[in-house]
C-alpha cells in the first residue's frame, strides 16, 4: 500500500479545478497578480442571525488570521474525513502576498441543513465554487479592484466607510 494520502474520488480534482477558476476570476475582476504558491486555511460556514454583513467580513478576519495557513495535501486530509457531510465548498483569496497566496476553503454541512431538504441531498458529492468578494465601493461592473480589499487594510476600510456614509 502507498504511502500518499488516498481521498474520496473527486475532492483533490475538484479543488485543483476550482482554484484554477479562482484564478481566471481574479484575472477578470482584479489588479493584482497572486502568487501560485498556495497555502489553505479551512473555515466552517456558519449561519448568521441577521448580522451585519461589514461586521461579519471583520470578525471572519480576525479569526482567519489567527488560523495557521496549511500545505493543499493537509487541507484535503482533514476535508476528507468529513467528504460525506460536505454540501457546499467555496475557495476565496483570503490573503494575496508577492510571493504567497492563502486560500479560504469554506465549507457547509449537509448537517446543517433542513431535514426535509438533507434527504433530498444526502448522497449528493459536494458542490465547489469559486467566488471573489466584490467591493460595495466599485463604481461600476468593469472597474477592476484590489484582491486584498476585504483584509481590513486602512486605506480600503477608509473607502468602505465613505461609501456608506454617501450611500445610506
Amino acid at each position: 500500500m502507498s504511502d500518499k494520502l488516498k481521498y474520496p474520488n473527486d475532492l483533490e480534482e475538484n479543488i485543483k479545478l476550482t482554484v484554477c477558476s479562482l484564478e481566471i476570476l481574479i484575472k477578470e475582476k482584479c489588479f493584482n497578480k497572486i502568487s501560485n504558491n498556495y497555502l489553505y486555511i479551512l473555515s466552517e460556514i456558519n449561519d448568521f442571525d441577521n448580522t451585519n454583513f461589514h461586521e461579519q467580513r471583520k470578525i471572519n478576519n480576525r479569526i482567519n488570521n489567527s488560523k495557521t495557513p496549511v500545505k493543499i495535501d493537509y487541507a484535503l486530509k482533514v476535508l476528507s474525513k468529513i467528504y460525506n457531510d460536505l454540501y457546499d465548498v467555496n475557495l476565496y483569496v483570503f490573503k494575496a502576498k508577492k510571493n504567497l497566496t492563502v486560500i479560504e476553503i469554506q465549507y457547509y454541512k449537509k448537517a446543517r441543513l433542513d431535514s426535509d431538504y438533507f434527504i433530498k441531498v444526502k448522497d449528493n458529492h459536494p458542490m465547489y465554487h469559486a467566488k471573489v468578494p466584490l467591493p460595495p465601493c466599485r463604481n461600476n461592473d468593469s472597474e477592476k479592484f484590489g484582491i486584498n480589499w476585504n483584509n481590513g487594510e486602512f486605506l480600503n476600510e477608509l473607502k468602505i466607510w465613505i461609501w456608506t456614509l454617501f450611500n445610506k
